[in-house]
């Protein structure tokens, strides 16, 4: 797989634009992109930009648009929405969709310092797409019932967390059930930390969460547990639900609200707290 350069779209793109497919499917959750180009241009808060590959060949498109409020979500107002994504199906099945969501929060990082909240939308059906957001870091924060085409998910990812793209999950093979162990990888190699749990039937108890490297844990831990649900449906399916016990520390609570597990009794003196991984 070749790499990849993200840029703002210049004039001279026009042309490969127009050349740009997708197929009918497709375009049922992405729009092509000269029928939003144009559109972009004239909106000083949105930004059209292409994705290179190393033969100059445009792979990809996608529109940045800041303070963007999508209908029906209520997001904070200093944010940058990712919309109109598509690869050009010409080029498809050769990585380029998973190497355009790994850069991504680096490149809207860079263009945007003062910005660290990044969000998208993707129709529930197209699971691919959003199996591949999560994969790249991003966590599932709401459900739509009513879009265009159906359900629909709002996506977030707090560009502030350094380590996102460079934290990978795996399982401890040696681990015997029911004993889960996941080990915390930074840059392909380096391991900073692991997941244990206990498996009962559907369910997934998070017994310890553990990362090294002190000044950098809190953004290596987030962005592990924001994997957790995508890596566990890729690895063991059987698994619908995740839960916790929490101690008493405001900041381990805060970690595990941050992404996506809520207080599962409404006592107030309840310490579970639980996710669903699994819909």
């Amino acid at each position: 797989m070749t790499d990849i350069i993200i840029r703002d779209y210049q004039e001279e793109d026009r042309g490969n634009l127009k050349a740009f497919e997708l197929s009918e499917k497709q375009q049922v959750y992405s729009s092509l992109p000269m029928d939003v180009l144009d559109d972009a241009l004239k909106d000083p808060y949105r930004t059209p930009c292409v994705v290179q590959n190393e033969d100059q060949e445009i792979v990809g498109f996608f529109v940045l648009h800041k303070y963007y409020q999508h209908e029906g979500y209520d997001t904070p107002h200093e944010v940058v929405y990712i919309r109109s994504l598509s690869i050009n199906e010409k080029l498809q099945g050769r990585g380029y969709g998973t190497k355009v969501a790994m850069a991504l929060p680096q490149y809207v990082q860079g263009k945007y310092e003062a910005l660290d909240h990044l969000y998208l939308v993707v129709d529930a059906e197209n699971q691919a797409a959003w199996s591949l957001y999560e994969r790249a870091g991003f966590m599932h924060t709401a459900t739509k019932e009513d879009g265009p085409i159906g359900k629909e998910r709002l996506y977030y990812l707090d560009l502030d967390q350094k380590y996102v793209h460079n934290v990978k999950l795996k399982l401890d093979e040696s681990a015997v059930l029911p004993k889960v162990r996941i080990e915390i990888i930074l840059n392909k190699k380096e391991k900073v930390g692991y997941i244990e749990g206990e498996v009962d039937k559907e369910v997934l108890r998070i017994t310890h969460l553990y990362t090294e490297l002190e000044e950098r844990n809190r953004g290596i831990a987030s962005t592990a547990l924001r994997q957790f649900g995508t890596f566990l449906r890729r690895n063991m399916p059987e698994i619908r639900d995740l839960i916790v016990h929490m101690d008493d520390a405001a900041e381990k609570i805060r970690l595990f609200e941050r992404v996506g597990f809520v207080k599962f009794d409404e006592d107030e003196n309840s310490k579970l707290y639980k996710k669903y991984i699994n819909y």
